[in-house]
């Protein structure tokens, strides 16, 4: 009965000892945001306005009867651009976007004054211990959210 008793803590020992050793960590994926651009002959629209930091990947829809183009500028980006997008055509511009205001326009089709504004926030690392009930903080939009400008 005691030997009993001495194998059964030991095994309990060891089950609680192995649980102790088992690694925790946590595996990151870069997972790149998408915002969708829609040009028209007369508009630019992009969904979201405010997307995360980090890299992105614009997704244009030439909804128009002519030809149109994406241009991004902002902080660290310098005129980044699609080629010219054929009438109900597509095309897709990976950028890494820092948190801060970007302008986005169509050259070719609406002209250089006829822009979008993009504010992006910064990415948010959200880390804990214990279950899935974590939550982010809520972060409010800068001022200039979803903004057009067009003179």
């Amino acid at each position: 009965m005691i030997e009993r008793s001495l194998v059964l803590i030991a095994v309990s020992a060891l089950a609680l000892a192995l649980t102790g050793v088992a690694p925790a960590h946590v595996t990151r994926h870069a997972v790149a945001a998408k915002v969708t651009v829609t040009v028209t002959d007369s508009s630019l629209r992009a969904t979201p306005t405010t997307p995360a930091s980090g890299t992105t990947t614009f997704v244009v829809l030439n909804k128009g009867k002519k030809a149109h183009a994406l241009m991004v500028k902002g902080p660290g980006v310098k005129g980044a651009h699609t080629a010219k997008v054929a009438a109900g055509g597509s095309a897709k511009l990976t950028v890494t976007l820092k948190a801060g205001a970007y302008v986005l326009s169509d050259p070719i089709g609406l002209g250089e004054y006829n822009v979008m504004f993009l504010d992006v926030l910064n990415a948010g690392v959200v880390g804990g211990k214990g279950d899935t009930r974590v939550v982010a903080p809520e972060v409010p939009p800068p001022p200039m959210c979803g903004q057009y400008f067009t003179p």
